[in-house]
C-alpha cells in the first residue's frame, strides 16, 4: 500500500475525532454569535476521505519533493475539521470577524475574492466573497474532557447564506469537476448566478438597514437579542469608535433577559441607562457594563443577575457564605459612593465615579485605591470571569467593612 492510501486509511480511523472537534467549534461559535446578536447558521464537517484523497494526490504531484511520511501529510492539510458560518446579513462580517478572533487562536486569515485559478471564461462578476480562518480552540475555553481537541487545526469559512449556496455549486463544477470540464455556456450561467447572488447580498444589506431603522423608534420593543444588539451598535457607534464597540459587545442575550425581568422593554426605557454609562476598557464587555448600571446598589437585582447568568450554579455552603460576606457590604458601599457621586454630578446615575470621589476628597488616596481594587474584584466575581478563593473573599469583605466604618466616622454616609 502506498503512502497516500496508508494516510487515508489512518485518517478513516481518526475521522470521528475531527468530526467532534468541528462540532465543538460550531457549538461554541453558534453560542457566541447568537449571544452577540449576530444571525447565522453554523455547521461543521470532517473532510470526506474520498475528497481528501484527491486533494492529497494533487498536492503531492505539485510538490518538489513528494510526501515522505504521514506526519508530513497531516501537517500540510489544514482543513480536516471544517466549520461554516452562513450569515443572514453580509454586513455582519466585521462583527463575526471580531467574535472569531476573540474566541479562537487565529493563525491565518484569507479574504476572498482572490483569483487562485484563471478561468477559461471571462467572468463579469467578482465570484466568491468570504473570509476563511485557520484557527484552533483555546485550551482555557475547554473543559478537561475536551482539552485534547485544542491542537486541532480548523478551517472556519464565513460568508452569507446566499454566497455559501452558490459557492458549493461553483466549487464542485468548476474547481473540482466531477463530470468533466464545463463549457463556456455553463460557465456563463454560473457567472450569471453569481451576479444574482451579489444582488441578493445587496438586498440583504438593505433589509438589515431597514430593520435597524425600525428599531430606532423609542417605543419599539426589543423582541430578541438581535434587535437589541442592532440598537446598541447603532447608538454606541455615534459616540465611540467602531473598534471599541464590536469586539466587546458580549452576551446581549443575557442583558435582554435581565431587562425583560425588570420590564425594561424598549429604547425609551434603556436610553437613560445608556446615557449614564461611560464605557471603560476593562475585562467587562459592553453588555456587562450596562448590566452593572442596572443592578448597581440593589441586592435583589444582583441575585437576579446571578440567577440568569449561571442557572443551577453549584457553590458549597462555605463558598456561598464567603461570597455573601464580601458582596453584602460591597452593595452598601456601592450605594453610598453612588449617592456621593450624584451630589457632585447630578447627571451621574448608577455606578459611582472614581474621578468624582477623588475631587470630593471623601476618601483617602489609600482607601480610594482599595475601592478601585475591590471594584475590579467585584467585576470578575459578578460576571463569572473568575471566582477568588474563600480567604480572598473574606479579606475583601473585611476591607469593605473598614472603609464603610471610616465613611461613617467622617459623616459621609
Amino acid at each position: 500500500m502506498d503512502l497516500i492510501n496508508q494516510f487515508i486509511e489512518n485518517y478513516k480511523k481518526k475521522i470521528n475525532f475531527y468530526e467532534t472537534a468541528g462540532r465543538i467549534t460550531a457549538e461554541m461559535l453558534e453560542d457566541a454569535l447568537r449571544s452577540s446578536g449576530i444571525r447565522a447558521m453554523v455547521t461543521s464537517r470532517a473532510k470526506s476521505p474520498s475528497r481528501l484523497k484527491i486533494k492529497v494526490t494533487q498536492r503531492n504531484e505539485k510538490r518538489e519533493t513528494p510526501y515522505k511520511n504521514m506526519s508530513e501529510i497531516y501537517a500540510d492539510i489544514a482543513d480536516l475539521s471544517g466549520v461554516r458560518v452562513s450569515l443572514y446579513f453580509p454586513g455582519d462580517r466585521a462583527k463575526a470577524d471580531r467574535v472569531i478572533n476573540n474566541l479562537f487562536t487565529v493563525a491565518e486569515t484569507k479574504k476572498f475574492p482572490v483569483q487562485s485559478k484563471q478561468p477559461s471564461y471571462n467572468k463579469r462578476f467578482s465570484g466568491y466573497w468570504a473570509t476563511h480562518y485557520r484557527a484552533s480552540m483555546k485550551e482555557d475555553s475547554l473543559d478537561k474532557s475536551r482539552i485534547k481537541y485544542a491542537p486541532v487545526r480548523l478551517e472556519i469559512q464565513v460568508a452569507s447564506v446566499l454566497m455559501h449556496a452558490w459557492s458549493e455549486v461553483e466549487h464542485d463544477l468548476v474547481y473540482k469537476p466531477l463530470q468533466g470540464t464545463l463549457s463556456d455556456e455553463e460557465l456563463a450561467i454560473l457567472d450569471e448566478l453569481n451576479g444574482l447572488v451579489l444582488s441578493g447580498e445587496i438586498a440583504l444589506e438593505r433589509l438589515q438597514a431597514a430593520g435597524n431603522e425600525r428599531i430606532q423608534s423609542k417605543n419599539t420593543s426589543f423582541n430578541n437579542q438581535y434587535d437589541l444588539a442592532a440598537y446598541l451598535y447603532n447608538y454606541l457607534s455615534t459616540r465611540y469608535k467602531r473598534m471599541d464597540i464590536e469586539p466587546r459587545m458580549g452576551n446581549v442575550e443575557l442583558l435582554l433577559r435581565l431587562m425583560g425581568r425588570l420590564k425594561i422593554a424598549n429604547a425609551k426605557e434603556l436610553e437613560p441607562i445608556l446615557k449614564s454609562t461611560k464605557l471603560v476598557n476593562d475585562k467587562r464587555t459592553i453588555s456587562e457594563q450596562l448590566s452593572d448600571q442596572i443592578i448597581c446598589g440593589n441586592e435583589k437585582r444582583y441575585h437576579l443577575y446571578r440567577e440568569l447568568r449561571a442557572p443551577g450554579e453549584k457553590l458549597s455552603k462555605e463558598q456561598y457564605q464567603a461570597m455573601e460576606y464580601f458582596m453584602k457590604p460591597w452593595i452598601s458601599l456601592e450605594t453610598i459612593l453612588g449617592r456621593l457621586t450624584l451630589k457632585s454630578n447630578p447627571k451621574a446615575k448608577g455606578t459611582f465615579n472614581v474621578n468624582s470621589l477623588k475631587r470630593m476628597k471623601v476618601l483617602s488616596k489609600e482607601n480610594l485605591d482599595r475601592v478601585v481594587a475591590l471594584r475590579n474584584a467585584r467585576n470578575v466575581l459578578v460576571h463569572g470571569i473568575e471566582i477568588p478563593d474563600m480567604a480572598a473573599l473574606i479579606k475583601m469583605g473585611d476591607d469593605v467593612r473598614e472603609i464603610l466604618s471610616q465613611l461613617a466616622a467622617s459623616g459621609n454616609t
